[in-house]
C-alpha cells in the first residue's frame, strides 16, 4: 500500500462478526429469555424482605394480640368449591387443573373459601357456640390484567370472624385492619358501605339496570361500561371515566333500599367507628360481588403523600359474607371477613421508604478472629441461642473488619470477639456498642454478665 497523501482521510476497517458469532449472541439472547418469569409472577429478591418481614410480623403480631387462631389451608382446592358461590366472571378467573380421570381442582382465588371449607369439614364450628376468629396468611392465584401491584399470583392475610352478628364485631375488624396499616406507616382511608340482606339487593339492582332505559343515560357510557351493563351493571359505579361519573351522579343509591334492620345496623357501626377514631368515609358507590356480601361492605384505600386519596388502588377488602356460608352450607350463619393484599402493602412501603424495624436492646454479636476460636465460637453460639438470647455471626468470615460491618448492620449492642489469646486465657472480648465501653472478662462470667447488661 501506498503512503497516505496529505489530507486523505484515513479509512478504517471495522471486522465484520462472523457468522457463528452472531448466531451465538442470538441463541444468547433467546436463552436468556426463556429463563424469565411468566407475566404477572413476580419474583421476592432479599431486598423485599426488609420491608416484607417486618408486614408479615405485624399482621401476625396484632392476630396474637386479638386473639386469632392461625389457620392454614390448601393451596389446590376442588372446582365444586367455587363452582356454587363464585359468578360466571370471576370462575374465568381461575387456574383449573385437571387431574387424572378428568377429576377438575384450581388453585385457590382467595383464603375465604377454603377457611369456610376446613371449618365445615372439620366440624368446627359445631363444636363452638362462642364466636371463632382466625387468620391465615397464603398465595392464591387469579388470571387477571396484569397492573400496578396486581400479579396472577400474589398474597393475601384474612382474618375471619364466624357466629358474632354484633355491629360491634363490624366495627372492630376495621379498627383492627385499620391500625395494622397506621403501625406500618401507610396513611390509609377505610372506604364503608352497607349492602343490605337479599331482598333489598334486588330491589336495588332491579331500579338501576331500569333506570338504563334512558337511551340518552346509556349513550353516556364509556365503551367499557355498555358492554358490563349486560354482565354486571353495578361495575359503572367502579368506572372512573368522567362521563360514567356524571351519570354513576344520576343513579339510584343502595342506601336508599336498606331494610329498617339493615340500616340501624350501619349507623351502629358508625357510630362505633366514630369512637374508635377511625379515618373512614361513607361510600354509597362501594357496590360489589352482590349475592355474596350483606350488609357491611368496607374497603383500604391508600392516600397518597400529597394529601390526596388514591381512589383506584385497594389495599384490602371486606365485609359480611353471611350470603356465602349460606350458599356453600344451607346454614345461616354471621361470617365477617376480610381479605388484604401483601404485595400492594409492600409497593405502598417502597413508596414511603419506610423500614418498620424494632428498636431492640439485646441484640448480641459473636465474632472470631482464626479457626481455633472459630470453632469454640461454634460451640458458644449454639448455647447462647439454647439460652434464648438474641444472637448473630459471620461464620462465613474470617476477618475481624467484616466482622464488625455485620454487627453493625445487625445494630448489636454488644459484640463479642473470641481469639487466640482468648482461647488460651478463657476469656473473651465484651463490648458495650451504646456506651463504647470494651473490657476482657472470663468465660464462666459470661452469661450472668449478658444477663445483667440486657436487664
Amino acid at each position: 500500500m501506498g503512503r497516505r497523501k496529505k489530507g486523505e482521510k484515513k479509512i478504517s476497517f471495522v471486522k465484520k462478526p462472523s457468522r457463528n458469532n452472531a448466531s451465538k449472541n442470538l441463541k444468547d439472547r433467546t436463552s436468556v429469555k426463556n429463563f424469565q418469569r411468566l407475566l404477572g409472577m413476580k419474583d421476592v429478591l432479599p431486598v423485599d424482605y426488609k420491608f416484607l418481614g417486618p408486614i408479615i410480623k405485624k399482621i401476625e403480631d396484632y392476630a396474637h394480640c386479638y386473639g386469632f387462631n392461625k389457620i392454614d389451608v390448601p393451596v389446590i382446592e376442588g372446582l365444586p368449591l367455587y363452582k356454587k358461590t363464585l359468578d360466571k366472571n370471576r370462575l374465568n378467573n381461575l387456574f383449573v387443573l385437571e387431574q387424572k380421570g378428568g377429576e377438575k381442582s384450581c388453585l385457590r382465588p382467595d383464603l375465604i373459601h377454603g377457611i369456610a371449607r376446613a371449618l365445615i369439614e372439620h366440624n368446627i364450628l359445631n363444636t363452638q357456640e362462642r364466636p371463632s376468629k382466625f387468620f391465615s396468611i397464603g398465595p392464591v392465584f387469579r388470571q387477571e390484567k396484569v397492573r400496578g401491584g396486581v400479579y396472577k399470583q400474589f398474597t393475601q392475610f384474612n382474618f375471619s370472624i364466624f357466629n358474632d352478628a354484633k355491629p360491634a364485631s363490624d366495627a372492630f375488624l376495621i379498627f383492627l385492619v385499620y391500625n395494622i396499616f397506621k403501625e406500618l406507616q401507610i396513611d390509609v382511608q377505610v372506604q364503608i358501605n352497607s349492602l343490605g340482606n337479599n331482598i333489598c339487593q334486588k330491589e336495588f339492582l332491579s331500579k338501576f339496570v331500569k333506570s338504563f332505559k334512558d337511551r340518552g343515560r346509556k349513550n353516556k357510557l364509556c365503551p367499557e361500561c355498555k358492554k358490563n351493563l349486560l354482565k354486571n351493571p353495578t361495575l359503572l359505579l367502579e368506572c372512573q371515566e368522567e362521563s360514567c361519573l356524571n351519570v354513576r351522579n344520576e343513579m339510584p343509591q343502595i342506601i336508599n333500599f336498606l331494610s329498617e334492620e339493615s340500616n340501624v345496623r350501619f349507623y351502629k357501626t358508625l357510630e362505633f367507628l366514630d369512637e374508635m377514631d377511625v379515618n373512614y368515609n361513607f361510600n354509597p358507590y362501594l357496590v360489589k360481588d352482590l349475592g355474596s356480601y350483606n350488609d357491611l361492605i368496607f374497603e383500604i384505600w391508600p392516600i397518597e403523600k400529597s394529601g390526596e386519596l388514591n381512589s383506584r388502588i385497594s389495599l384490602g377488602r371486606g365485609g359480611r359474607y353471611d350470603n356465602l356460608f349460606n350458599t356453600m352450607t344451607g346454614r345461616d350463619l354471621p361470617f365477617l371477613s376480610f381479605n388484604g393484599g401483601i404485595e400492594r402493602m409492600l409497593i405502598k412501603s417502597k413508596e414511603n421508604n419506610q423500614l418498620i424495624e424494632e428498636n431492640r436492646n439485646d441484640v448480641i454479636f459473636l465474632a472470631q478472629i482464626d479457626s481455633q476460636s472459630k470453632i469454640k465460637a461454634m460451640f458458644l453460639f449454639k448455647d447462647l441461642l439454647k439460652r434464648g438470647f438474641n444472637v448473630f455471626q459471620a461464620f462465613h468470615l474470617d476477618d475481624l473488619k467484616g466482622q464488625m460491618e455485620e454487627a453493625k448492620s445487625y445494630k448489636a449492642n454488644i459484640v463479642l470477639i473470641l481469639g487466640k489469646k482468648e482461647l488460651a486465657d478463657e476469656t473473651i472480648l465484651f463490648r458495650d456498642t451504646d456506651s463504647g465501653v470494651q473490657e476482657i472478662i472470663a468465660q464462666k462470667d459470661l452469661i450472668a454478665r449478658l444477663e445483667k447488661n440486657i436487664k
